[in-house]
């Protein structure tokens, strides 16, 4: 039989990995969320949703 030692949970380690998944799980939706509104724009050739999906996609990249 294998032991193991009694490991510390820290709180402040789970909360950092926690916000850290929720980030990432947030930029990838709204990424693919810009992505697929921008081809819907172009599809339909609306411009004006076009240039300022655009805009929004490119600040929230930077």
């Amino acid at each position: 039989m294998v032991q193991y030692k009694q490991q510390k949970r820290d709180p402040f380690a789970f909360s950092l990995i926690a916000q850290m998944v929720l980030d990432e799980a947030l930029h990838n939706y709204y990424k693919e969320y810009y992505e697929r509104e921008i081809d819907i724009a172009l599809d339909t050739k609306d411009k004006e949703r076009f240039m300022r999906l655009s805009a929004e996609y490119k600040a929230f990249l930077s």
